[in-house]
């Protein structure tokens, strides 16, 4: 699980340029691109120097979340469903286990879309020691399709057991090794129908007056696959000030991280396809 020690990586050097940051939603194709074309940016990385690994998080225990999660236990993992209902229960025991904190004494915040199945997001907290009353959401959806009309099952290992794995995986960290922002670790529910357990999240925030502190969502989904060895960090193009995250992290993994998917480069725009839209919608800088 390289990618999870890239996402981990962003997360350590990610202090310098939260504070205060909040994009304009305004997007275009006027926008300036921060980065150079994939072309150049993949020619650089592929002089650089190998990276000896280290060994970080407990990438046992991710693979065996991860194979959980995409079980035929799981069952697609759709809500309404007993098979969602144990992914969310191991999802609940790991983050207890973990020993994050919660938000009014539960992990578990319902919500329900009109007249919707119900849905459950898992919420986990790790206060920070200098910035406490600041926050970045790091965000995972655990549901998906569940099974076919024809009883074909759904896993979704990649789409998303392995960003729920990721994220357990760093809340164990995490708690272990506080950040020096909060950190809120969201297994967001219902993402597959718009986005539903994010967009709740976020209305809470909003309705409490508290949504300003948050400084940024850090949205995993679908990370587990590469046959190039490649993930991309998508979201630059909104949040430029960001980027020297990304390019101290190419200096610390053997993996190819690069820059792309939000409207600058060939190939589609990713930065409206998944949880972390619902923060951006609000002017909260994000990453996918």
């Amino acid at each position: 699980m390289r990618n999870v020690i890239i996402i981990l990586s962003t997360l350590l050097i990610m202090t310098r340029s939260i504070t205060g940051c909040r994009k304009n939603l305004h997007v275009d194709t006027e926008i300036p691109t921060p980065y150079p074309p994939l072309t150049e940016q993949r020619a650089k990385l592929a002089t650089r120097q190998w990276v000896t690994p280290s060994r970080i998080l407990d990438s046992s225990q991710i693979i065996n979340d991860l194979e959980y999660l995409a079980s035929d236990s799981c069952e697609g993992r759709k809500p309404g469903t007993a098979g969602h209902t144990r992914a969310m229960e191991r999802i609940l025991t790991r983050m207890r286990l973990a020993g994050v904190d919660s938000f009014n004494n539960s992990l578990i915040q319902i919500f329900r879309v009109k007249d919707s199945i119900q849905g459950k997001d898992i919420l986990g907290l790790i206060k920070g020691t200098t910035f406490p009353d600041k926050y970045i959401v790091i965000s995972a959806h655990y549901d998906h399709l569940g099974k076919a009309p024809n009883g074909e099952t759904y896993y979704g290992a990649d789409d998303n057991a392995s960003g729920t794995a990721c994220l357990l995986a760093l809340a164990t960290y995490f708690k272990n090794k506080p950040h020096p922002y909060s950190l809120v670790f969201a297994a967001f529910d219902k993402e597959e129908t718009s986005f539903e357990g994010a967009y709740s999240f976020v209305d809470q925030w909003v309705k409490q007056g508290r949504l300003a502190i948050i400084k940024f969502n850090l949205n995993m989904d679908m990370i587990a696959r590469s046959d190039s060895n490649e993930i991309f960090a998508s979201g630059i193009r909104h949040n430029p000030d960001f980027i020297y995250a990304i390019n101290e992290v190419q200096a610390k993994t053997n993996v190819k991280l690069l820059m792309g998917h939000d409207g600058g480069t060939q190939g589609a725009d990713w930065t409206n396809q998944s949880d972390h839209f619902a923060f951006r919608q609000k002017s909260v800088p994000s990453f996918i």
